[in-house]
């Protein structure tokens, strides 16, 4: 809204900032509004948070779009495409709230992701480059519907399972948007989910002062789903869809694992498992299997996390030079 009535070039400064104070504010102040957490009867120690303010990404997540309302313009594909994120998020609420049946969760789910990718495709760029390979592949829209409603399932379902250490999922998300937004300034790319980018590192930061060990509270279905979304958008955003796999290794390899075991027990009925000497999540298996504490469980993740997208970007850098 200032943006169209009072243009300036500090709104770039300026928004995430008022974005930073209000996530702040909220958080603060409407914690105690928030449904509470149940605990995970599977997880390790997973009876800790119970009792716990979950489901904080709706707040987050509506201050993130509050100022990107105010101070950034929004014409009508940008209000879609952020409504299908808010979208997950509201569902992602209701789950936390209320504990809808798996088969109720996994409509919603699919609903998301399916609508995500229609709106991708006409949105984003359907010729890919692959930077690493210097190949272009131009998909037509059925089948990138198809692709992208998988990449938004994965990603939604990925972020979701990483949510179960304190500060994990928040850090890991904020290095792979950092990341992405990197990876537009390398490839000199003008991608139109920059804006977006800035402003979710914003309220992830705020949110990560409060869900630091020992957390206060969590973010629940309603932030990892819509984070899931938006980083599935940002993937698509920047034209290499392919780069999802490497900027969100660690999201991938530690909620994927669930996905895959769970996937694998059901297509032969329970008579294979892959990884059966593997706790899942991956952070599960490190603190029950290796005794790792919460803290060097999200210090390592992180760690490592770090280490691998520097290595993308110079690889890149060095690949596009």
């Amino acid at each position: 809204m200032f943006a169209y009535l009072f243009p300036s070039k500090y709104w770039i400064v300026i928004g995430p900032l008022f974005t930073l104070v209000i996530t702040y504010i909220a958080l603060r102040r409407q914690s105690s509004k928030l449904p509470s957490d149940g605990g995970r009867a599977f997880a390790v120690d997973g009876a800790s948070a119970k009792g716990k303010p979950t489901s904080a990404g709706i707040i987050f997540i509506s201050c993130m779009f509050v100022g990107l309302g105010l101070f950034t313009r929004i014409t009508m594909r940008y209000a879609i495409m952020y409504a299908c994120a808010l979208c997950a998020a509201i569902f992602g609420f209701l789950d936390d709230k209320n504990t809808w049946k798996a088969m109720t969760k996994a409509t919603t789910d699919i609903f998301v992701a399916i609508g995500s990718a229609t709106l991708s495709s006409f949105l984003f760029p359907r010729t890919i480059h692959i930077f690493t390979l210097g190949l272009y592949i131009t998909i037509p829209i059925p089948l990138y519907i198809v692709l992208a409603s998988i990449l938004v399932w994965l990603s939604i379902n990925f972020t979701n399972a990483s949510d179960g250490v304190d500060g994990l999922c928040g850090s890991l998300s904020m290095i792979s948007t950092l990341t992405f937004f990197l990876m537009t300034i390398v490839c000199k790319m003008d991608s139109m989910m920059n804006n977006v980018m800035i402003y979710l590192i914003a309220v992830l930061g705020v949110y990560l002062w409060f869900n630091c060990h020992p957390s206060t509270m969590l973010m629940g279905d309603s932030g990892s789903q819509a984070i899931g979304v938006l980083l599935a958008f940002f993937a698509m955003a920047t034209a290499n869809p392919f780069s999802y796999i490497i900027i969100c290794l660690p999201l991938i390899l530690d909620g994927g694992s669930s996905l895959f075991k769970l996937a694998t027990l059901r297509a032969t009925r329970k008579k294979f498992d892959p990884l059966k000497k593997v706790r899942t999540p991956l952070h599960d298996h490190c603190r029950k299997e290796w005794a790792w504490p919460n803290q060097k469980v999200t210090e390592r993740f992180v760690l490592l996390h770090v280490a691998v997208e520097a290595i993308y970007l110079i690889i890149l850098a060095v690949r596009l030079s």
